[in-house]
């Protein structure tokens, strides 16, 4: 089962599914509170993935979680914006499948369209799929490939001029077996980049997937691979 990274996007095909991941519809008011006026992402989100689907001609979305923002409630525009995203894109879709993160926190409350499943983990094949900020569930385990989020990881450089870049990036490489791991099938994880443009990468590894993971290839948006 081959995966199919689209060029130049944060966003991936595998088996007639679209997958992306970390949206965090919410952030731009976070933003606004710094003095920043960002316009409204949940309505480019759907503009964006509705542009992704005619392309690619997928008719099922995977979404690897942290679709809001606010941790742990629910923000006041989220209560509004998470229902109107979902409410437009299931009549687009399908089926959507919803690998639930760390910031989804009560996203069940906010989605009630029959074809919109809210799950830990979710597997296609020997492909598994959840957000990533906790261990592998019995279905997961039995994956040869798994692909997560969480992490929005990014390539950093120094150029010739000592000016520092930093470019959203896709991580592929092995998952070493360490504690609660050691039993697992999983031989392969793949990192997606985060779909909100307006986050910066991590520092370092979250989560007990990736701080096991040992890079083997990075490749930029545009394919690029550098290492």
């Amino acid at each position: 089962m081959g995966i199919k990274l689209i060029k130049n996007e944060r966003a991936m095909v595998i088996d007639g599914f679209l997958v992306v991941g970390d949206l965090h519809i919410g952030y731009e008011k976070r933003l606004a509170e710094g003095g920043y006026n960002i316009p409204n992402q949940s309505e480019h989100f759907v503009k964006k993935i509705l542009e992704l689907k005619e392309k690619t001609g997928a008719k099922k979305l995977i979404l690897l979680g942290d679709i809001k923002y606010q941790i742990p409630k629910i923000a006041y525009d989220e209560k509004y914006d998470v229902p109107n995203f979902f409410r437009k894109l299931s009549k687009e879709f399908d089926e959507i499948i919803v690998t639930k993160g760390n910031h989804d926190g009560n996203i069940e409350r906010m989605v009630h369209e029959d074809n919109v499943r809210i799950v830990d983990e979710y597997r296609v094949g020997d492909v598994g799929f959840t957000h990533g900020h906790r261990l592998p569930g019995k279905e997961l385990v039995q994956c040869k490939t798994v692909v997560i989020g969480h992490v929005h990881p990014t390539f950093k450089f120094k150029d010739r001029l000592g000016v520092r870049h930093n470019y959203p990036c896709w991580l592929f490489g092995k998952l070493k077996k360490s504690k609660g791991l050691k039993d697992s099938n999983i031989e392969n994880l793949v990192v997606v980049p985060c779909f909100n443009r307006f986050f910066s990468g991590y520092q370092h590894f979250v989560g007990p997937l990736s701080k096991n993971l040992k890079i083997e290839e990075i490749y930029l948006l545009d394919l690029t691979k550098v290492k």
